[in-house]
This record gives structure tokens, sequence and C-alpha cells, in this order.
């Protein structure tokens, strides 16, 4: 049983305890968070506390600001640390001051410039195939988000250890989600079907009118979530949650699984050791959907973007 069925109606207080708590991944955490706030927004007459413990976690989830992500007291406030060579803390992007500040350029040129920010926060490089990997996928998905979603926050959290030659980036935005986003151009009859649509080339609910008043080389393509998955789930995992349901691509088959999510999560496990060209390998990624379109009857091509590393990296 999720947190957000719990049923404290006969409750005076409840305690979220992380005294035991010795270590924690991205994704549950940020999961945790909308379960919790969800939990506290249901039960108004409930007093919530929070005991952090004193293990190695607390340290960590101090730093990153995750008590106050939880809305609790305790520990640093969202956005106040820097970062390192191995994590992002906890940032909250408010999308509509990011179209504010866009101006007059599209959407996707702010989001290059952050994308690339929080890439050489996590890996201290400017470039480099990993600084490249984790680039693309960050901008790719952020754009989506601001694009797409209908929503007025993204929450980033975001681990690498070189060690072990893995990174872990989680994205959680507040919209509408992605299947319903797709009944605008789609016939979509379940969550499930709407997620596995959406990882296919070409696929997108931006309709062709819309398309043709986009400048390139942002224009949307539906390629942004199938090049990045498939980028992503050839090197580790490439998961997406949003409305009622869940896929997961890695290994043998992807998997789907039931869910509850209001808006779209997105978790990216990538391993590091011996990434080589990997523009290269988005062009490819690319070629292949294209071909897979085209044997169809469907002379789609993908935007300039979802082809291409950014400019701005070196």
């Amino acid at each position: 049983m999720g947190l957000n069925s719990m049923d404290l109606s006969s409750y005076a207080t409840c305690v979220l305890s992380f005294a035991d708590c010795t270590y924690a991944e991205p994704l549950p955490m940020i999961v945790l968070q909308r379960e919790v706030c969800a939990l506290i927004d249901r039960h108004p007459e409930v007093k919530f506390a929070c005991k952090p413990g004193h293990t190695k976690f607390r340290g960590y989830a101090d730093h990153i600001g995750y008590f106050k992500f939880l809305g609790f007291e305790g520990g640093n406030e969202i956005g106040e640390a820097k970062g390192s060579g191995n994590y992002v803390p906890i940032q909250v992007f408010d999308l509509n001051e990011m179209k504010v500040a866009s101006g007059d350029r599209p959407y996707g040129e702010i989001i290059e410039e952050k994308a690339s920010e929080l890439a050489h926060i996590l890996t201290q490089q400017g470039s480099g195939e990993v600084f490249k990997a984790l680039q693309f996928s960050i901008r790719e998905m952020m754009r989506n988000s601001i694009e797409h979603s209908l929503g007025g926050k993204v929450v980033f959290l975001g681990q690498y250890w070189p060690t072990k030659h893995e990174a872990e980036i989680v994205l959680c935005d507040d919209g509408c989600g992605v299947p319903k986003t797709l009944r605008t151009t789609q016939v979509v009859q379940s969550d499930k079907e709407g997620l596995s649509l959406a990882l296919r080339p070409g696929i997108s609910g931006v309709t062709e009118f819309e398309k043709s008043h986009q400048d390139e080389p942002y224009r949307n393509s539906g390629f942004g979530l199938y090049v990045t998955s498939r980028l992503c789930s050839e090197r580790g995992v490439f998961r997406i949650i949003s409305g009622n349901a869940g896929l997961t691509l890695g290994g043998d088959d992807p998997t789907l699984h039931d869910w509850q999510f209001n808006g779209t999560s997105i978790q990216m496990k990538i391993r590091t050791d011996g990434l080589a060209d990997v523009e290269g390998r988005i062009k490819s990624i690319v070629d292949e959907g294209e071909r897979e379109l085209a044997a169809v009857g469907l002379e789609r091509k993908a935007s300039s973007a979802s082809k291409s590393i950014s400019p701005l990296v070196g």
C-alpha cells in the first residue's frame, strides 16, 4: 500500500522515520516526496513530523535539501547546495519563469543552456563522451516537459558514480502526463498503450499545424523520447512513469507496470565506461527510426536538435 492511499483520519499525529535509512537513489526519493505531499494535503487535520535519524543518508539528505523538499525543517534549502562531481542536488525549475526568461528565443535554447550546466556539475567537465550523453539526455527530457506537459514545475536530481561508472538522472514534472498529451493526435486506449506509443519514432502530441509554425532546430518531430530511451536503455535503464502506468526499458524486453503518478517522471541510468562516439550513435538511432517510418509510408524526419549534440558541447 502506498503512502497516498493511507487513511489517517483516526490519527492526530503521523511521524515519518528515516532512522533506519542508510542509502537512497534519486527515483524513490522523488516519488516518495510526491506521496508524502499528497498524504499531507489529504489530511490537513493531522500533525506531521519527520524523524531524520543519524545515518549517512541523513547527511546526504540534509545537504541536498531533501527534508525541505518533503516540507519539513532541517538541512539545506532546495537549491542551496552547489553540487559536485558526484551529484546535482535537488533542483526545482519553474517552467513559466524559464519561458519568460527565453524571451524571443525558442524554449529549446534556454533548455540547452540549463542541460549543459547540469551535466557540467555532474561530470565536472564541459566535453567528453560522458558529458555529451548526459547533456543530450537531460536536454531532450527537459524539452519534453517545457514544450508538452502543460505543467508548472520540473524537479531534477542527478548522481554520478565515477568509480562505479554509472550515472542516474531523474526528472519529474507536474503536467498532464504523456498519455493525455498523445491523445490530442493519437488514438490511445490506455495509459500503458500511450507510454509504449510515445517511445516509438515520429510520435508526438503536437499537431501538424502547430509543427508548421515552429522553427528548426527545435521543431517537435516525435524523436526525443525515442532516441533518449534507446540511448539510455542500451547502456542501462530508461523508465517513464505517467498517469496509471510505467514502462521500463533495459535488458531483454520492455516491462509495463501499473502505477499512479500525476505528471511524468523519467529515470535514466547509464553505464559510462566505454562510451564512445555518442553523437554517431544518436545519428544511427535516428536513421533507424526514419527508415522504420519510411517502411510504412511516413516520411517524417527528426529535428536537428533530436539528432545532434548541443552546439554548446565542446
